[in-house]
């Protein structure tokens, strides 16, 4: 899957409702309140995965500071996120995009593996995205986020 299939900055962050580590959620009861940090990950408790989740986790007051909230969203159930959230202490809610839906909503599908891609959207109080980051170092990840939250504020 190409690039170009990836939503724009700019373009309305696609509304979902979804059952997480944390309960239901649903985007747009965000909207007006706080910016959203929305990564795709592509499967729990894998290396890659595990360093970006504990970045953002490390992070996570300064990130509020910046006045957002992490989500993270990959296709593995609820229950597997309930044990990588508990094995790490990540304290922000992990999206179950069982049937791939909100990952194909923002064009980060990859269809022959099954899984979302490795993306995150800065999603402003409006709803908007105002940043994507289709080229992931999970090593930095939290602090790049960090900067992009810091432009656009």
């Amino acid at each position: 899957m190409s690039d170009a299939s990836v939503l724009s900055i700019g373009t309305p962050a696609p509304d979902f409702t979804a059952d997480s580590t944390m309960g239901r959620i649903r985007l747009s009861d965000y909207r007006g309140k706080k910016s959203i940090v929305l990564y795709f990950y592509v499967k729990d408790m894998t290396p890659g995965c595990t360093t970006q989740s504990i970045g953002l986790k490390d992070g996570i007051e300064r990130i509020r500071m910046l006045g957002a909230e992490v989500i993270g969203v990959s296709t593995d159930d609820v229950e597997s996120h309930r044990r990588f959230a508990s094995r790490y202490g990540l304290n922000f809610p992990l999206v179950a995009d069982l049937d791939g839906s909100i990952s194909r909503a923002y064009g980060v599908f990859n269809e022959e593996r099954r899984r979302a891609r490795r993306v995150t959207f800065v999603i402003d109080r409006d709803g908007v995205i105002r940043h994507v980051m289709s080229r992931v170092d999970v090593e930095t990840h939290a602090d790049d986020v960090m900067d992009v939250l810091k432009k656009i504020r």
